[in-house]
């Protein structure tokens, strides 16, 4: 008797642990992965993740301007070719961030790249 109590008292304390996958949170976010001279953007949507390979051909690193622009990354991808991003350094009520943008030109009108799918990105930069 003991033992059936403990039974359905373990199999309603896992019931209830229980999730289904379609509840789950998703992660979403843009990034651009800077590792010495290789690149990547990674787009990741409702789980589904895409990326593109490509390489830095220039980085600037500024002293923080009044305007806030801090770093600017060069990178050539095969969908994108060349583009530009700025990052800049915001304060706001959460803390200090990065904020990183493509500056628009020709190249994110291209067919097949994902930078010019208009995102907030994420630089994370590893190339020290």
């Amino acid at each position: 008797m003991q033992q059936k109590l403990m039974t359905i008292v373990l199999l309603a304390l896992l019931a209830g642990c229980a999730q289904s996958q379609s509840e789950q949170p998703r992660a979403n976010g843009a990034y651009l992965v800077i590792d010495e001279g290789r690149a990547w953007t990674v787009l990741v949507a409702d789980g589904e993740r895409r990326e593109e390979a490509g390489w830095v051909l220039d980085v600037i690193r500024l002293p923080e301007a009044p305007s806030g622009v801090v770093t600017s990354y060069l990178i050539e991808t095969p969908n994108c070719g060349r583009v530009q991003w700025l990052s800049q350094h915001q304060d706001d009520s959460l803390g200090l961030g990065a904020r990183l943008q493509a500056v628009p030109g020709e190249a994110l009108q291209r067919p097949g790249c994902l930078v010019g799918q208009g995102r907030l990105w994420t630089a994370l930069d590893y190339s020290g």
